[in-house]
């Protein structure tokens, strides 16, 4: 079962990336195993998952809103 399902539509920031040919094409992959049809959306998900599961990445978003608070 894919892990990332449909398209979500939400405002966009155009970006360019040069990334390895391997990846690319495991990406293209997934996206038509997956019924993707925006390589974006998946990268798009592929950032909030490694987001959610990153221990250190939450630990500093916490800290940076402590420090706001106390300002």
């Amino acid at each position: 079962m894919a892990l990332i399902n449909g398209n979500i539509q939400t405002k966009k920031e155009k970006i360019k990336a040069n990334i390895n040919v391997e990846i690319a094409s495991k990406i293209t992959e997934y996206c038509t195993w997956a019924n993707i049809d925006d390589i974006g959306f998946f990268i798009e998900e592929a950032a909030r998952f490694v987001f959610s599961k990153d221990k250190e990445w939450k630990e500093h978003q916490r800290g940076v809103k402590r420090s706001l608070k106390n300002k």
